[in-house]
């Protein structure tokens, strides 16, 4: 009599067991795997008044075993990476330079939400993935989640060079929080880390331009008359150039420079890069530029003209055009 009363109690017991093992094992088998591209920003201008924008890839995927999985909830930490912090943005760095290029991760297209995390220095905020957010990964087909790069503009100093950051220590620069949870609520909590590098090229570049030279308007030529005018040059920092003056449309060399009206009359000038007028003005060519150094700052530099005493041609408007040229 005892017997025969046991067995049909042992048994929903046993059955239930063995589900409740069944699905700690799906719980526990349930991972999840991750892999980054790297973000080139390529050539980045230093001197514009823009930023310079990129955007890379977290590719997630995870395994199969969906018997009776409920949820995953999933946090992305990413840190400063490999070159730092300076002045509130993460960098990237370059072997033989001692400035950083500034940048930011962000989780969203408009570069409002600066992806962070609770790891490392930096702050920010790290990216949650749970709820519909996530359903491609129940389903086995993975998920990619963008990572958007701005450079900002502003950062004149900053030398030519190839910088870089690298994302791969753990939980410093990435790590990845997950729980994974059954219809019997048996959660497991992982972590996992991957890696990735932020790269971006600074070349050396120039802006340049110029105000006219007006000589203003005149009777006779029986006297040299003087004017001065300003070129404006801005190059990257630590980058050498030449600054030259072409002889314009009607001259012939850097002692033949001329002024024309439309009926072809002439008047002879000169452009000089000393206020005593002394030193002529010409092209790298002829070892009559001037040479600098850039600084990332506006520099400016004062071209002294002189129309020298010479018989007066009739009257009229007498104009030419120069070339500026920057050699860098």
């Amino acid at each position: 009599m005892t017997a025969l009363r046991l067995a049909p109690l042992l048994r929903p017991v046993i059955i239930a067991l063995s589900l409740l093992l069944a699905s700690a094992g799906l719980a526990r088998a349930q991972s999840c795997s991750f892999t980054a591209s790297d973000v080139v920003l390529g050539p980045v201008d230093v001197l514009g008044g823009s930023p310079t924008d990129a955007v890379g890839n977290i590719a997630i995927s995870c395994s199969a075993f969906l018997g009776l999985l409920s949820s995953i909830d999933m946090r992305i930490h990413l840190g400063e990476g490999m070159g730092g912090l300076g002045g509130g943005l993460r960098r990237m760095t370059s072997a033989g330079t001692s400035t950083g290029l500034g940048f930011e991760l962000y989780q969203d297209a408009a570069r409002s939400v600066v992806f962070g995390g609770s790891y490392g220095s930096h702050g920010g905020q790290n990216l949650r993935l749970t709820g519909a957010s996530i359903l491609t990964l129940l389903t086995g087909s993975g998920m990619n989640v963008p990572v958007y790069v701005r450079v900002p503009a502003g950062q004149n100093t900053v030398v030519p060079g190839n910088y870089a950051s690298a994302f791969s220590r753990n939980p410093v620069d990435v790590r990845v929080d997950y729980r994974t949870c059954n219809i019997l609520l048996l959660c497991v909590d992982r972590t996992a880390t991957f890696s990735f590098t932020v790269r971006g090229q600074v070349v050396p570049d120039c802006r340049v331009e110029a105000d006219d030279l007006d000589f203003g308007t005149v009777g006779l030529l029986d006297q040299p008359v003087d004017v001065s005018s300003q070129i404006r040059v801005t190059c990257t920092a630590g980058s050498s150039y030449d600054l030259g003056l072409g002889y314009g449309l009607h001259g012939g060399g850097v002692n033949d420079r001329h002024m024309q009206d439309l009926a072809g009359n002439r008047i002879g000038y000169q452009l000089y890069r000393d206020s005593g007028r002394t030193l002529g003005w010409g092209q790298p060519a002829d070892g009559l530029a001037t040479t600098a150094a850039g600084s990332g700052a506006m520099q400016s530099f004062t071209v002294h003209g002189r129309v020298p005493a010479q018989p007066t041609p009739p009257p009229g408007a007498y104009a030419d055009t120069v070339v500026v040229t920057v050699t860098y």
